[in-house]
């Protein structure tokens, strides 16, 4: 192999795709198919939405302060890899638990580290990529790809050998991720040709008058109304990652067709990773997320019908939208508009205000899909709508040809 290829395959970008494309295979597994699992445990309804709930509202009191001791370490790598480890080893307590309450302590240590790391590690990727000259959608779109090999793949099996499956998938998946962390780069200095990107940097441009130098100065009305936009339309993903398989199974859909219902959804998001940078030279991040806002909401509308099988896969694709587009305009927006010195702070602010929307709606939602099934999802919709109100606002205080 010459060197040429092999500087490709162990280079910054290649060794963060490698730890992307682990790093989403055991919630591929979790997302269709754990809710099964809990009700095959004896969970109800309610407890599944307080098992999702509670690790997301646990994230919401810490993720500022991981964000903010991440960016003062020497890397962020370091925060990222000790995440890494303990979601590894904290599934292994579930082969021994019954309990439900035991069971939701443990699946709060399974999850909580990896919601903690995943905006580190997005300000961390985002940040190497745009000082490299690489582009962050082609390393994050591998994480897709595996969370859609994992859907299909679980969804055979699981259908094959039964719901008791899950669990040993998940575990393997875990582990592999904890493994892969170990390979990631350093984000800060990631190659030896970094050292000429710095010396150039000397010679760039004062930043945009726009742009938070400090933390305080991301609180602004036009900018904190964009990222509460964008964590609505978030949120009101909630119901479906929580209820969406047992509605289809209630409804009669086999588990070999809810995993694949998963996967043309991360699947039609490929293309979005794919073609994202050329979008976002042809749109301000707002009016991205304004649309997904738009489409974000026909999809919950759609959701809350009686609709045939087929209809659930277009409303699925639709996921390329309402996840793919926000998360990926809400990225550039903040990493836009906000300094380095706190880019893991900075976006562990966003993570944190999506998430507390989104545990709010999952723990509301158990208790409305128990009484009123697809009904819930009219809940997301009007959501959805308000997300886009709050984009608007901030796009009639500020016009994105300010941006420029």
């Amino acid at each position: 192999m010459s060197a040429g290829l092999t500087s490709r395959f162990t280079s910054s970008e290649a060794r963060a795709s490698y730890f992307y494309g682990s790093m989403y295979l055991a919630v591929g597994a979790a997302v269709p198919f754990l809710p099964l699992w809990l009700r095959h445990k004896g969970f109800s309804d309610a407890d599944i939405g307080i098992l999702n709930a509670v690790p997301i509202w646990t994230m919401v009191l810490i993720n500022v302060f991981v964000g903010r001791l991440a960016d003062k370490a020497s890397d962020w790598r370091q925060v990222i890899l000790a995440c890494s480890i303990v979601a590894a080893l904290a599934p292994l307590l579930l082969f021994f638990l019954d309990d439900v309450w035991l069971i939701v302590v443990v699946w709060t240590l399974c999850v909580l580290p990896v919601m903690t790391l995943s905006p580190i590690l997005d300000a961390a990727t985002v940040r190497m990529t745009r000082r490299r000259g690489s582009d962050f959608a082609m390393i994050r779109v591998w994480g897709t790809v595996g969370y859609v090999a994992v859907n299909l793949i679980a969804g055979w099996l699981l259908g094959w050998a039964g719901i008791a499956l899950f669990l040993p998938l998940y575990v393997i998946f875990c582990l592999v991720r904890g493994g892969m962390a170990f390979q990631l780069p350093a984000f800060r200095a990631t190659a030896p040709e970094d050292a000429k990107l710095k010396a150039e940097a000397k010679d760039a441009p004062p930043p945009h008058k726009l742009q938070a130098q400090a933390f305080k100065d991301m609180f602004r009305p036009w900018f904190i109304l964009a990222i509460l936009g964008s964590a609505l339309i978030v949120a009101s993903h909630g119901p479906l990652y929580t209820f969406g398989s047992l509605l289809w199974d209630q409804q009669g859909i086999g588990k070999e067709v809810i995993g694949p219902l998963w996967a043309i959804g991360s699947g039609a998001e490929v293309l979005v990773f794919l073609a994202f940078a050329r979008i976002a030279r042809r749109f301000s991040a707002r009016h991205l997320l304004l649309f997904a806002a738009c489409v974000t909401c026909a999809r919950w509308v759609g959701m809350s019908l009686e609709i045939p099988t087929y209809g659930y896969f277009l409303l699925q694709m639709l996921h390329a939208i309402s996840f793919g587009i926000t998360y990926l305009g809400t990225l550039n927006f903040v990493a836009n508009w906000t300094a380095e010195s706190f880019a893991a702070e900075a976006q562990s602010t966003v993570q944190v205000l999506s998430q507390a929307l989104l545990a709010t709606l999952v723990f509301g939602s158990g208790f409305i899909f128990s009484q009123f099934g697809a009904l819930a999802f009219g809940i997301s919709a009007i959501v959805a709508l308000a997300g886009g109100l709050c984009v608007l606002a901030s796009l009639m205080l500020i016009n994105p040809r300010s941006e420029v």
